[in-house]
């Protein structure tokens, strides 16, 4: 009898244990569901995953289109949660210039502490894209002098962009006739005009370790870096699956740190403060006797890899879209071809001092850049303090994310937004007019991107010479859509094109 009391009385203790726990988990769900009066409007979420299965969902590769839904439902600013981190969009010129311009101090920190993955492979520094406060401002320091001064030595910038595009067209001339993935291309050629800027080495396109450096690139460019589920869920990780890639990801990173610090020992060891040919030149220069943590070794690594993440994809992307423009444009691009003949003819290749006098090529890519959207979203931000942006609040710690695309093709802004038109950047005297403030391809306010002189001139310079040699069609007969794939960046559906000879 009392063996039957004492279940008795243990299942009842359960019962009441677990009746405990369910009005719990009632509390914390009813708790989670209450927001903070003031912050701004955005769809029903789920506990503890939030909007994460619409991301992660049928929408992959469509957050552009997700968030386009949400603006039309909700308004300018809308807010979504990334598991239980609280994530705020700003879709108009307006929200985004009072946030990351006049109030740019509140605003110019990366969110590390909210971002799981991203605080492991910062555990050895933060590189230039994720550093902030002094780092950040020491590490761009180093990147504007290195622009400013990239003429001092044997070759000037324009020099090695023309060098790499001599390349460019000779593979062009031998592929004569076959179809040709563009975006595979533009990226070897993007990345050694990186790699020419901060290492002064030049890659053969099939060189073993260039290779690994551009298998690295693609693959953080074609995941959802900020909203992969590890980021709020890092126990996925023991998911074996989830690890198996964790673990190639990991090596494949690991093996480029080793091969950047192979280049950082030799060229310490031939450093002359005299003779500044690179980035890594002016990270020795800068770092002599200096205590400051941006100038380690191990920082120095993450910095050369985010510069080869922030100055390849993103200018190969711009490129990827404007050839597929200008194949699906035919009369755009034999507008461009006339300009180039008769402003420079074929005796010589095209000059970064023939811009100013070449508008119809410049407006072209600028609505390349308008239209192609290669840089949809900004980096997130972050404030360390509660703020308010068009009367509403954001929170201290939240994400915040500018939503270029949705400047960019706004119709409030732009007429026909839809429509591939360079003239919407012409005056009436056809001289290219200042564009509209709602033009933010490279962002805006102190984080935007410093690499945009060098971008603009990889653009035009690549842009009009394959285009002064070669004209460009479709070599399949169905036109492919110019709705991208939203990842990191923008790029464009699978297409591949023919180059004939002009």
């Amino acid at each position: 009898m009392n063996n039957v009391w004492d279940i008795v009385t243990l299942l009842t203790d359960v019962t009441t244990i677990v009746v405990i726990l369910v009005l719990l988990m009632v509390i914390g769900y009813i708790i989670s569901m209450q927001e903070r009066p003031g912050i701004p409007p955005g769809p029903p979420y789920w506990p503890i995953v939030g909007n994460m299965l619409d991301m992660r969902g049928k929408l992959a590769g469509k957050r552009h289109k997700y968030y386009e839904e949400l603006q039309e439902q909700y308004g300018d600013i809308f807010r979504i949660y990334f598991g239980d981190q609280l994530v705020i969009v700003l879709n108009d010129f307006e929200s985004i210039e009072e946030a990351f311009v006049k109030q740019k101090d509140l605003f110019s920190t990366r969110p590390l502490a909210q971002l799981w993955m991203l605080k492991e492979v910062g555990k050895g520094g933060n590189g230039v894209i994720w550093a902030n406060g002094q780092d950040w401002k020491t590490v761009r320091r180093m990147q504007l002098r290195t622009l400013r001064d990239l003429g001092v030595g044997k070759s000037t910038l324009e020099d090695r962009i023309n060098d790499e595009t001599n390349f460019i067209l000779d593979f062009l001339t031998n592929c004569e006739g076959k179809p040709i993935k563009v975006h595979e291309l533009m990226m070897k050629a993007t990345t050694n005009i990186i790699s020419m800027v901060v290492l002064s080495k030049r890659y053969d396109y099939g060189d073993s370790e260039y290779l690994q450096i551009l298998k690295v690139l693609e693959d953080g460019f074609t995941d959802m870096v900020v909203f992969t589920p590890l980021n709020r869920f890092p126990m996925l990780r023991f998911i074996p699956f989830i690890a198996s890639k964790m673990l190639e990801a990991h090596t494949a990173f690991r093996a480029v740190e080793k091969l950047i610090a192979q280049h950082i020992a030799k060229r310490r060891n031939n450093f002359d403060k005299n003779d500044i040919k690179d980035f890594m030149d002016v990270y020795f220069d800068m770092s002599t006797n200096n205590e400051n943590t941006t100038f380690s070794d191990s920082n120095m690594r993450r910095i050369i890899i985010d510069l080869f993440f922030a100055g390849s994809d993103t200018t190969a992307t711009t490129l990827d879209w404007a050839f597929l423009f200008m194949a699906l444009h035919p009369e755009v691009q034999k507008k461009c071809q006339e300009e180039i003949d008769s402003v420079v003819g074929d005796g010589r290749m095209v000059g970064w001092s023939d811009k100013s006098t070449m508008s119809y090529n410049e407006t072209t890519l600028l609505e390349v850049q308008r239209l192609g959207n290669a840089v949809p979203m900004s980096v997130p931000h972050t404030t360390y303090k509660d703020t308010v942006v068009k009367g509403y609040l954001i929170p201290e710690g939240t994400l915040v994310f500018a939503n270029l695309y949705a400047c960019h093709l706004d119709s409030r802004y732009w007429k026909e937004p839809l429509k591939f038109k360079p003239e919407r950047f012409l005056d009436g005297s056809g001289k290219v007019s200042k564009p509209p403030a709602t033009f933010m391809p490279f962002s805006t306010g102190p984080r935007m991107c410093p690499g945009e002189p060098l971008a603009r001139m990889e653009l035009f310079l690549f842009f009009t010479n394959i285009l002064q040699r070669f004209t460009l069609s479709l070599s399949g007969s169905e036109q492919p859509s110019t709705d991208g794939f939203c990842g990191m960046s923008m790029s464009t559906p699978e297409y591949t094109i023919l180059a004939k000879r002009r």
